[in-house]
């Protein structure tokens, strides 16, 4: 199974003086490049944890965005009392009713929970009629009216005080009232003082984490190294075709891949229509995807909330082809440090325009050269962001390139 030093480096973070590190997880596919396989295993220890803890209970998975949403999604994919998912976001959702609250370290502060199709899970909110019942984006409610939930559990990479959580069960159990569910939270990391941890405890808020580990660890070694410049795209000049890395008949142009049966996890969705709507997404994506040599490197990149199907992608082509080399990350918002030091997490950034707003400032970290990158969005507006993605894999030796977008393309007809 894993040890601690596999799952744990600490950065920098660039800029935030509210708190100056994050720890950065080698195996959990977001910053650096991993297995998906190894990824999806780490992920199912925590889910054992919530089976061990909840049996018979009914569990509303909450996954919080960005880092965590392949956490919070193989918890329900997998989880036999999970019953339901939803993620949080920074995205401006259209139709959704929300509740708003801080993430007061983060780079981006303000996270957003659909309320979409709660009253269906927890009854209708205190003095409320039920007005937030509404389904996914104006669809169904997916068959979950008198499905009640026992327990909302949030998901996360890594708690350090638990404040940002605390807020959001606050919050929840101001709306529901009397008729709140019980809470919990699971974690890959939990760095929550023993004080802390009793406080949630009294509150009735239990904590699951596959690693305890001590306030501030070892965040002082982010003061022990040399920082570099990130890379801008295009920065250098496009090698010539036979010093490309790959062979030089090669077509250079980005293949376009379009997916339907699409399910926004930003809206809550049954543990069940998520499954089914991953497992096609895979499944279609394997058949259309082209055909790759033996011995290939392919890369999976998932684009900041979405990771989850990426992921999933990536799991089931090493599967299918052992011989393969398969690596999965994703582009973020989180703005850190790099360093060439060899025992730093990372090394080589990308600051590129976002392909669900243009005008946002997203990075990719530690790029490497493959024989098959794959983009995998759900955004209807990469067209604007692409070009600069592209050049940064290009860039780091990446030639043929292929984006696959999960989406519901009404809404491209509508712009």
């Amino acid at each position: 199974m894993f040890e601690l030093d596999d799952l744990i480096r600490v950065a920098k973070r660039e800029n935030n003086f509210r708190r100056k590190y994050l720890y950065v997880n080698p195996l959990q596919g977001k910053h650096m490049p991993v297995s998906p396989g190894i990824s999806l295993k780490l992920f199912s220890g925590l889910r054992e944890k919530l089976a061990a803890r909840y049996p018979g209970e009914r569990l509303l998975v909450i996954g919080f965005a960005e880092t965590a949403t392949a956490i919070g999604s193989s918890l329900a994919y997998g989880g036999a009392n999970v019953s339901h998912y939803i993620s949080t976001t920074r995205e401006d959702l259209s139709g959704a009713a929300y509740l708003v609250f801080a993430e007061a370290h983060s780079h981006a502060p303000e996270q957003r929970l659909s309320l979409n199709g709660f009253a269906g899970v927890l009854g209708d909110p205190a003095g409320d009629s039920g007005g937030i019942d509404a389904g996914n984006d104006g669809e169904k409610n997916d068959g979950m009216t008198d499905k009640r939930v026992d327990r909302i559990v949030f998901a996360e990479d890594e708690v350090t005080t638990g404040n940002t959580i605390m807020n959001l069960v606050q919050l929840i159990r101001e709306k529901w009232g009397s008729g709140s569910p019980a809470f919990g939270i699971a974690s890959v990391l939990n760095s929550m003082t023993d004080a802390r941890l009793s406080e949630f405890a009294a509150q009735g808020v239990p904590c699951d984490y596959l690693f305890r580990i001590p306030f501030e660890y070892r965040i002082s070694s982010v003061d022990s190294y040399s920082y570099g410049s990130p890379e801008k795209a295009g920065d250098t000049e496009d090698p010539a075709p036979n010093d490309r890395g790959a062979k030089s008949d090669r077509e250079d142009a980005t293949q376009i891949i379009r997916l339907g049966n699409y399910r926004n996890p930003r809206f809550l969705s049954s543990s069940a229509d998520l499954r089914s709507r991953t497992d096609q997404f895979v499944k279609a994506a394997l058949e259309r995807l082209p055909d790759l040599k033996p011995g290939a490197g392919v890369l999976i990149l998932g684009t900041e909330e979405l990771m989850f199907p990426g992921l999933l992608l990536g799991a089931a082509l090493e599967q299918r082809r052992p011989d393969l080399r398969v690596r999965f990350h994703a582009t973020t918002r989180s703005p850190i440090a790099v360093s060439r030091d060899a025992d730093y997490p990372l090394h080589r950034r990308w600051d590129l325009p976002g392909l669900y707003d243009p005008g946002r400032r997203t990075f990719i970290y530690n790029l490497d050269s493959y024989d098959e990158a794959f983009i995998v969005t759900d955004s209807c507006f990469w067209q604007q962001g692409l070009p600069c993605l592209e050049a940064a894999l290009r860039q780091a030796g990446n030639w043929r390139i292929t984006l696959i977008q999960w989406g519901d393309f009404r809404y491209e007809e509508q712009l």
